[in-house]
This record gives structure tokens, C-alpha cells and sequence, in this order.
């Protein structure tokens, strides 16, 4: 499961680039969450510098989930298995959070892989650093819930778009949410995310296509 905001760009729409990986989660949470200076430095402080290779497992099934990752660049999916067959649950890019969040509150072992789809650049906090700051300071408390609240939304919405929407509405929700999907994820992985088959992508492609010209 992941927790995204809007995205976060300098003037003419493009990600900022910053000297150090910590200096991009601290503009990210000064920006979208509004915390005070000294928070954000307490919080950031816990987090440690990570690097994975594309096609790397961030977690595997069966493990127990112990950290939450910020994704500073590069791209991450989960990805369930059933039967020999993958099913995609979600994809992340630059400033989303993304963790097994029912793991990572309960302690069960994941029934998903989260899987690197590029090079991937990830500040990384473990569960126990992050209880010891929520104990510390409610404010800490009061960050936690604000992800819980964004996991919680965009679990909703999925699935209520899954119950209500076409094979259409759903990919034109995804690419709005992440503009940037088309470019870097194959087409059979956009298919399987919407429960969908690949020539239904390429159908609505084309229908998309023809009504621009």
C-alpha cells in the first residue's frame, strides 16, 4: 500500500532536483503537510539512505513488513500472486510513501511483493524509530495519522472505483492521478492494475488516440 500526494514540482512542472536525498523529503513534507521546521528535521532524521537495483524486492511475500520507504526517484509496484499469475495492486513514484501497512500494524506476513520497476532511490524508516518519535511528541502522532488517513483514501477510492467504473473511467483516473504511468510502465502491467487485458489498454489507446486528430 503507498501514500501519495499531489505532485511536488518546481516552475515549469518538473520534479526538483536537490543536493541530497534528505533535502527532498523535507521540502516534500514542508510543502504538502505544512510541519513545522524542527519536526521535519526530528522525523527526517530517523530516516536512512537506501539504494535498489530495477526488479530488486523491497519486501517479499511472507516477510513481515518493518519499514515504510519515501521514494526519492524511481518507480516501485505490489504485486500479488495467485496461481502462477500476477496481479498487480499498485504502483509508486517520486515522493510517495509505500509500505505493507496491514503488516506493518499488525505484524502478519505479506501476502505481496513490493518490487523495484526502475533504479530506485528510497529514504527508509523502521517501525520501531517511528513508534519511539510518536512517543516522544504528539505532533510525531499527529504525522502518522495524516499518512494513515492518506492510506486509508486511496485505498477507498480504488475500490470504489473497481465497483463503480468501466474498464475506461478507471484508466483515465489512473493516468490522471500519475501523468507520468504511460511512459514508464508496460502496457501488460497498466492491464493488469484494472483487472483488465492488455487489448483493452490498446483499445482505449486508440479510441483516445482518434479523438485528438
Amino acid at each position: 500500500m503507498y501514500l501519495s500526494f499531489p505532485p511536488f514540482r518546481g516552475l515549469g512542472g518538473r520534479y526538483i532536483i536537490y543536493k541530497t536525498m534528505k533535502q527532498s523529503i523535507k521540502a516534500f513534507l514542508k510543502e504538502q503537510l505544512h510541519l513545522e521546521n524542527d519536526v521535519i528535521e526530528e522525523f527526517v532524521a530517523e530516516f536512512t539512505e537506501a539504494e535498489y537495483k530495477a526488479n530488486d524486492y523491497f519486501l517479499k511475500n511472507g516477510q513481515v513488513c518493518k519499514k515504510i520507504a519515501f521514494i526519492v526517484s524511481g518507480a516501485m509496484y505490489c504485486v500479488y500472486n495467485k496461481n502462477g499469475n500476477d496481479r498487480i495492486d499498485e504502483f509508486s513514484f517520486e515522493n510517495d510513501f509505500i509500505t505493507d501497512y496491514l503488516g506493518f500494524l499488525t505484524g502478519a506476513p505479506a501476502d505481496k511483493d513490493i518490487v523495484c520497476l526502475e533504479d530506485c532511490k528510497l529514504l527508509v524508516i523502521d517501525k520501531a524509530s517511528l513508534e519511539n518519535l510518536y512517543k516522544k511528541d504528539m505532533r510525531f502522532e499527529h504525522l502518522g495519522r495524516l499518512m494513515a488517513e492518506g492510506l486509508f483514501i486511496n485505498w477507498h477510492l480504488k475500490a470504489k472505483s473497481l465497483f463503480l467504473d468501466d474498464a475506461e473511467t478507471r484508466y483515465f483516473k489512473l493516468v490522471a492521478t500519475k501523468p507520468q504511468l504511460n511512459q514508464r510502465v508496460p502496457q501488460y502491467m497498466i492491464a493488469s492494475y484494472l483487472n483488465v487485458s492488455p487489448e483493452t489498454i490498446s483499445r482505449i489507446r486508440k479510441k483516445t488516440s482518434k479523438k485528438l486528430y
